[in-house]
């Protein structure tokens, strides 16, 4: 039996007998579902002697269809795929259970069941259909925390799930916290290990063994300033060899009405300077200025076939501001500007590649009354092979407390520079949610929702639909979180 059956059948046991052995337990589920519908593309080819010309100059289809023609005996092209329809659905819980016998000892556990209920069943990210996300035993101390299960561990060097152990100790004296962790890993972006059968778009490609990952983190503590400092690496324990090593430092810090963030991470494994990253910002009661710089660079794990590519990184520089104009107003802007690394490829055929763009966003707030709220907002993009805008607004009407509604509407304009298929996409829908307590949630959406992708031949396709959502989330326990608090009594003095 594996570690996550293991996991799974424990919490499963555990949330059974919860009421049976546990002092508190608090258990929360969520269910969702929505019904959507899509197209895309089908690869498809003529013999090259089928080919006429096209009025632009070009070569088509005798049904008209653009195609591309290499010299060999076919051409080839794309056509718009049938209409595919998936209906996802979700049923999540969430379980956390202390008093179990031992003082500081809790358990906490969250899984989910996935599936799509459309014919199609195209839907991605519906295998496997029983999914654990978190599943472990939680033991506190005054100075230290210890940890063990299926965890998830949020850092400057990405997220990531592991089966294992996770320490902590915090040293108030010094004002210093220091964490190591240790286990086997999961896929990147993924509730299952890299190995497993579920992400078979890789093939061969894939390791074989679950990789091990361990870490090491130090973080300093000082009134308004945490700087910390990490450290991890990912082992194949087929040859023992490194498929991954990395470092990464980050820093927050205020001092009365400025506030810093920044960091930075190195690629160890392979050589260079990864992701970097600084912020500044000025805060007043009525508005707020920030200025930043970043560098981003993708990462991929040595494993992987992606690193052959060398992918480039860029900079950008950006700024944004927040003012609140009025009492029930506040209005919101942001700017960036973005330029790619020289790629050092040859490119003698078209030499004036574009390497640079810029994105603008804008909008405001207004805030009428108790009972309704404005929202609207503008962006423009423009970068390499590609541009954007969009619109985008909606009004809120909340009658009481727990209960609201809102309409919603907006348009997204993408043209493409070196291609055909240029995507205009409108909608315009309602939301209605419940909410008791917090204790219990019910919400509501429908859309409708049409996407237009124009070209100048029989490639063009439309597609209009109304797409359905809804949820239920329910919250129930014996948790002294819900216990009413005892009246306050007076400090003697």
């Amino acid at each position: 039996m594996t570690l996550s059956r293991v996991l799974i059948a424990a919490c499963a046991l555990a949330a059974w007998s919860a009421p049976a052995i546990a002092q508190d337990y608090r258990v929360r589920l969520d269910a969702r579902a929505q019904a959507v519908s899509f197209r895309g593309l089908v690869a498809d080819s003529i013999p090259a002697g089928d080919a006429v010309p096209s009025a632009n100059g070009g070569l088509e289809t005798p049904d008209g269809f653009a195609v591309r023609c290499g010299g060999g005996a076919f051409c080839y092209f794309f056509r718009p795929g049938p209409e595919l329809r998936g209906v996802p659905a979700t049923i999540s819980a969430s379980l956390a259970m202390w008093g179990l016998g031992v003082e500081g000892l809790a358990l906490h556990a969250t899984g989910r069941v996935v599936g799509d209920l459309g014919g199609d069943d195209v839907w991605p990210g519906t295998e496997p259909s029983v999914q654990l996300i978190e599943g472990y035993l939680d033991y506190r101390r005054s100075i230290y925390i210890a940890r063990a299960g299926r965890q998830l561990l949020t850092s400057r060097l990405e997220p990531m799930g592991y089966d294992g152990i996770w320490l902590n100790a915090r040293l108030d004296k010094y004002s210093v916290e220091l964490t190591g962790y240790g286990g086997w890993g999961l896929g990147q972006a993924a509730v299952v290990a890299a190995s497993n059968p579920a992400l078979n778009p890789l093939d061969e490609w894939r390791p074989r063994d679950r990789q091990i990952v361990a870490g090491a983190e130090a973080a300093w503590l000082y009134r308004g300033v945490d700087v910390r400092a990490e450290y991890r690496r990912e082992i194949d324990p087929e040859d023992n060899s490194f498929v991954s090593e990395r470092s990464g430092v980050s820093f927050h810090g205020r001092a009365r009405s400025f506030l810093a963030t920044g960091g930075l991470d190195y690629n160890i494994a392979e050589g260079h300077l990864g992701n970097a990253d600084l912020t500044l910002t000025y805060l007043r009661p009525r508005y707020s200025v920030s200025a930043g710089a970043r560098r981003y660079r993708p990462y991929f794990s040595l494993w992987t076939l992606w690193g052959a590519f060398s992918p480039v990184p860029y900079t950008a520089v950006n700024a944004s501001a927040e003012l609140r104009a009025t009492g029930w107003l506040s209005l919101h802007a942001r700017g960036e500007r973005y330029r790619y690394q020289d790629a050092a490829v040859s490119t003698a055929l078209v030499p004036d590649l574009e390497d640079r763009g810029w994105r603008v966003t804008s909008g405001a707030t207004a805030t009428l009354n108790a009972h309704w709220m404005l929202d609207a907002n503008y962006g423009l993009e423009h970068g390499p092979g590609a541009s954007a805008r969009f619109a985008d607004a909606s009004v809120t009407f909340t009658p009481g407390a727990g209960l609201s509604f809102d309409v919603y509407g907006g348009a997204l304009a993408r043209p493409l520079e070196l291609r055909y298929y240029d995507a205009t996409s409108r909608w315009l829908g309602a939301r209605a949610e419940w909410q008791r307590s917090g204790q219990q949630r019910v919400w509501a959406d429908v859309a409708r929702v049409s996407d237009e992708r124009d070209r100048p031949d029989a490639g063009a396709s439309s597609l209009a639909q109304f797409r359905l959502r809804g949820g239920v989330t329910v919250a129930f326990g014996s948790g002294a979180d819900r216990t009413p608090l005892p009246p306050a009594r007076p400090l003697t003095r």
